[in-house]
């Protein structure tokens, strides 16, 4: 499905009815400012430039038009009509002069339509007069000849010697049509013509390059035609050609270029076979499209397309489109199982390509682009690749497709000018290929084969103030433009020099899918089943065990690395943050309240203070000094009981942070009240304190939560909202988390720094993309939504509570559905068209989301930020459990995610210091997997149950990802671990202390959970991280971390009202296995040390669902 777009009408109309172009039934109609404003930037720089070579000295203009002709409709007259009146006006005598009169000789419907303008000259004009000359057929024009000769200053008593050479004076004229008989036909032409070829006081010189050089550039109204005429290019490519290619190439099947190319013609010259609603008189085909491959190429815009069949290899594709006469071109690169050779060149082309945008700078010559480009590729040491290049990397474009005199070689000295309009072609020709560059390809590829390539990336670029500036925003990247499409049999190599860096290559290692297909974008059905084919050349488990000794090592350098840079970042670091603040309620006793009496307790919201009387006397007490207070049921008398915090006891979870602080501080040597009890025979003196109490303490708890809440916000930037331009947008989505526990949709848009959400209650979420951290776009498959999901660097707020994690989504299945008493038949025809229309929708959705992504990433990269959506890579996921329900975890490029169900499991890789497994035994038909994060302070994300046939590939992956990892027979106490872990600061350094005692490094010591002797399994058991130990102290103590997350999950789900309030089946299952373990821990004690090991109560609860 490809969506539908519509390019608005030109700002100007077609040309008057002419062979071979479109007609308008509509008057036409002369744009007299749009006439004068062209005609006077001619006249200027003729008038000040004419001594000029681009002039050739001349004294006057002579422009002629001469009948139609359809072989060439890149004729600069025919140009300069469309420019200078929107129409072509064949059979027609132009002349300008010096002094600024322009005089015309035409038939009398032309003349008519020129008829506005004469008197119409603006104020400031450099044109001084505008004459009309109707043709005469009487005299065959010759008094209309002897005016235009006159006025030129051309006839035989004109004593003008200023531009003379000799006894001749020059006029500018475009000399290639001159010359050309056909071209310079019709019956005012033919005696004109005459008239100045007979002149023996006539010069004629070559005025075309000061023409061409003033239409270069570009206005207002023609860089707005540019732009369309660029989209018009960029959409067949991207709808059209690319497609078709890929169709090919998956169907296998037999095309020749030449009929390729066939069929992308036919596209431009009718857009509707993409769903462009553009109409079809308003475009045409610049040139033949070029498609080449096998080994033969040609990067020039001359070349032609062969009659030989497509290859499989390395692919180029060059068309180009007019729309309203406005020329456009494009061309790209497809690689097809690249070997690693050709991916380094290209991606040399494209920051020779970027050098050249920078060197397109008003007031360069044309010759330093090219000289860019050469210089890059010296910069990067390929100097072979300036021997590859053509004679030139573009040409200015506009109405004419290739103006021959403003060509981007390594000489031209044409001054660029804020406003042209060049196609930049950065092309390489006849690149060897050698047998060693090929080795590692497969040996079905076509690849092997050819011995030369060739490479080219040609985009439209608008001269800016800053430099050039991309129209045509089709992707080019490597991993947009390459394709695998053949089994991959070097995946598996002996350490070779040329493995590829970075996370992007070790996902295509594991789908190659990742780079090959855009977010969202139809993959290729040979290139799904990569990933599958992995399977075939897994490693075994010595081999993985092998790399991740190598691999554990190196990791325990990095991380000691990285401690150091973090100590000396920290060192010296500010610590007023550990200080306690004193609390001060009153300066002094003249402060207090005049309602306080002796022996009364009073609440003092306003200073947050409850006043308590001893001995007769108010003493205030600070409401965070409280822990809590009682009033007993009343006989009577009432009493109030008040407890404090004080040393040499558990403080709690709920006591504030500065409260803590002030409670060690003074515990060595102050003395603490613990609890004062109050009597009073008058109840509601004490009732009324204690409600006063009670809702103080709720006020100051409020406010300390919302302050931890806001305690790590970082501030964000103002949203900066597009203008003057179109925004892209998504509607009718529902966002998580939602605000206040109510279902939240609404609308999300891109602007210039960021996304904004706009619910339909008027509640505004924004997004930097400064603070993006990771951005997902999961297309619906087998799930009910299509979503996108940001994980950002710093928290925001939503509602009263931070969040990380935002995600938008629409979901696929009707939220109503008609239920009958009776099933329905499989072969239902209503059943079948719910089913197709079910399908029609995800396919709908999954477009709209993916062109939404695009969208997102053109706007931030022409903004300056970087925003890449990730896709995950549905082949690689297994069943597990990370809250509290089994779910289908992901990888994607950067994360271990599940973001279908809430609360999101997100966990960001490079986050990730070592992973290990934890129940696995032969008995067990699951394991539980730990994520162990590189910050100490955070608990290890874990997800449980995943069942043991997805180990292997789990442990595969995180091989290739670089990720350390072991495995054990038990579960671990990880709270203790980690603390033990973070107090030892040569954790990761096989020496103690005294530098000679060797020891494990990092986390080599839980290697030993994984071998299978008896007597280590018995001192496994004793070990201080048992079990056992873990139950009885988490029972005591448990982290706030975990405390807090059923609140936490509770703000996820909209639908609160739902839940059931008694214990489901999880909580049942989750009891009986907690009774079986006690039995067997029972069993343990009496001396049988394997019943741990053996014991998978848990496991064989949760397989009876």
């Amino acid at each position: 499905s490809v969506p539908t777009i519509t390019l608005p009408p030109a700002l100007y109309p077609s040309p008057l009815p002419v062979a071979g172009q479109p007609t308008h039934t509509m008057a036409a109609e002369l744009d007299v400012k749009r006439f004068y404003d062209r005609l006077g930037a001619i006249h200027s720089a003729f008038a000040k430039h004419r001594e000029g070579p681009q002039w050739g000295g001349s004294n006057c203009l002579v422009l002629n038009r001469g009948q139609l002709y359809d072989d060439d409709p890149y004729l600069k007259s025919v140009c300069l009509h469309q420019y200078l009146f929107g129409y072509e006006l064949p059979d027609t005598v132009l002349v300008l002069t010096v002094d600024g009169q322009c005089l015309v000789l035409a038939t009398k419907k032309k003349c008519e339509f020129l008829s506005p303008a004469k008197e119409n000259i603006p104020e400031g004009s450099s044109i001084t007069g505008l004459t009309l000359l109707t043709r005469n057929k009487a005299d065959d024009n010759a008094e209309n000849f002897a005016t235009l000769l006159k006025a030129a200053g051309l006839d035989k008593g004109s004593g003008d010697s200023s531009t003379t050479n000799g006894d001749k004076k020059k006029v500018g004229v475009f000399k290639k049509e001159w010359d050309n008989a056909e071209v310079n036909n019709g019956p005012i032409l033919r005696g004109w013509q005459k008239q100045l070829d007979d002149a023996d006081n006539v010069e004629l010189v070559d005025c075309t390059p000061g023409v061409g050089v003033v239409m270069s550039v570009k206005d207002a109204t023609e860089l707005d035609l540019m732009k369309k005429s660029s989209v018009l290019s960029n959409k067949v490519l991207k709808h059209g050609a690319i497609p078709r290619i890929e169709e090919i190439i998956d169907d296998e099947k037999t095309v020749t270029h030449e009929e390729l190319a066939a069929e992308i013609d036919a596209i431009i010259e009718n857009p509707e076979k993409i769903k462009l609603n553009i109409p079809t008189d308003e475009v045409s085909s610049c040139y033949f499209p070029i498609v080449q491959s096998g080994g033969e190429y040609d990067v020039r815009v001359s070349a032609q397309s062969s009659d030989k069949t497509l290859k499989y290899d390395i692919i180029t594709v060059a068309l180009g489109a007019r729309y309203q006469f406005y020329c456009s071109n494009i061309a790209r690169t497809f690689l097809i199982d690249p070997p690693k050779a050709v991916t380094s060149t290209y991606e040399t082309l494209l920051s020779a390509q970027e050098a050249c945008l920078k060197a397109m700078k008003p007031g360069n010559p044309f010759k330093a682009v090219y000289h860019a480009a050469a210089d890059q590729f010296t910069k990067e040491g390929r100097d072979d690749l300036v021997k590859r290049m053509p004679k030139n990397v573009g040409f200015s474009i506009g109405l004419d497709f290739r103006d021959p005199s403003l060509i981007l070689n390594a000489k031209s000295t044409v001054t660029i000018r804020e406003g042209m309009v060049f196609n930049l072609a950065i092309g390489l020709n006849k690149i060897e290929l050698s047998d060693a560059a090929k080795a590692n390809c497969n040996t079905k590829s076509a690849v092997k084969d050819i011995s030369t390539y060739a490479l080219i990336v040609s985009d439209m670029a608008v001269v800016t103030e800053n430099g050039g500036e991309i129209m045509t925003k089709h992707a080019k990247k490597p991993s947009d433009i390459s394709y695998t499409v053949n089994d991959d049999e070097s995946v598996v190599s002996s350490g070779s020099d040329e493995d590829e860096d970075g996370d992007a290559a070790l996902a295509r290692k594991i789908a190659k899918s990742a780079d090959n297909v855009i977010p969202g974008q139809r993959q290729s059905k040979r290139l799904a089943k990569n990933a599958e084919a992995m399977q075939d050349i897994v490693e075994g488990a010595a081999e993985r065990e092998r790399k991740q000794i190598d691999l554990m090592a190196r990791r325990n350098e990095e991380r000691l690395r990285e401690l150091a840079r973090a100590n000396s970042r920290n060192k010296g670091g500010d610590k007023e943050s550990e200080k306690a603040e004193e609390l001060d309620t009153y300066a002094r006793t003249k402060d207090y309240s005049d309602s306080i009496l002796p022996n009364q307790v009073k609440v003092d919201m306003a200073n947050k203070c409850v006043m308590l009387p001893i001995c007769g006397n108010p003493v205030p007490f600070h409401i965070s000094t409280i822990k809590n207070v009682v009033l007993p049921e009343a006989d009577t008398a009432t009493y109030l009981r008040i407890n404090f915090y004080t040393a040499g006891m558990s403080l709690g979870k709920e006591a504030p942070a500065n409260t803590v602080k002030l409670v060690q501080k003074y515990a060595p040597y102050a003395s603490f009240i613990r609890e004062m009890t109050f009597r009073s025979l008058d109840s509601q003196s004490l009732t009324q304190a204690f409600r006063q109490i009670q809702e103080l303490r709720k006020r100051e708890r409020q406010r300390e939560l919302r302050e931890m809440e806001e305690a790590n916000l970082v501030k964000q930037e103002k949203l900066v909202r597009t203008k003057n331009e179109r925004v892209p947008r998504l509607s009718d989505l529902t966002m998580r988390p939602v605000f206040a526990g109510r279902k939240t949709q609404g609308n999300l848009e891109a602007h210039t720094n960021g996304l904004r959400f706009i619910s339909t209650r008027g509640e505004i979420v924004d997004i930097m993309y400064l603070n993006i951290k990771h951005a997902i776009f999961q297309p619906c498959e087998n799930e009910i939504m299509v979503l996108i999901h940001f994980h950002l660097k710093n928290p925001i707020m939503v509602g009263k509570k931070k969040q990380k994690d935002i995600q938008f989504f629409t979901e696929v299945v009707d939220a109503s559905q008609t239920v009958d008493v009776g099933r329905r038949s499989m072969y239902d025809p209503d059943e079948m068209d719910d089913e197709q229309r079910e399908r029609q929708l995800r396919k709908k959705l999954n477009e709209a989301f993916k062109e939404f992504c695009r969208k997102v990433e053109n706007t931030a990269r022409k903004n300056d930020y970087s925003v890449e959506f990730d896709i995950p890579y549905r082949d690689l996921g297994f069943q597990g459990n990370p809250h509290k329900e089994m779910v289908w975890v992901m990888p994607t490029l950067n994360c271990l995610v599940n973001l279908t169900e809430t609360p999101f499991f997100v966990v960001d890789l490079s986050d990730v210091d070592h992973v290990h497994f934890e129940r696995v035994t032969f008995a067990s038909k699951a394991f539980d997997m730990v994520l162990v994060n590189k910050d100490f302070s955070k608990q290890p994300a874990r997800v449980d149950m995943i069942p043991n046939g997805d180990k292997d590939a789990i442990q595969e992956w995180l091989t290739d990802m670089e990720i350390s990892y072991t495995e054990g027979p038990m579960n671990l106490n990880w709270k203790q671990i980690i603390q033990t872990v973070a107090q030892d600061d040569r954790f990761y350094m096989n020496t103690e202390e005294d530098e000679v005692t060797e020891k494990e490094a990092g986390w080599e010591f839980l290697r030993m959970y994984g071998k299978d002797d008896d007597e280590e399994e018995e001192e496994d058991d004793e070990s201080e991280f048992s079990e056992e130990e873990a139950e009885s102290e988490e029972s005591e103590d448990v982290e706030s971390d975990f405390d807090e997350e059923s609140s936490e999950e509770s703000d996820y789900d909209a639908d609160e009202d739902l839940e059931e309030q008694g214990m489901d089946w999880e909580d049942m299952e989750r009891e009986a296995a907690a009774d079986d373990k006690r039995k067997i821990n029972r069993d343990d004690d009496d001396g049988d040390g394997g019943g741990r090991r053996r014991g998978s109560a848990q496991p064989r609860k949760r397989r009876r669902r």
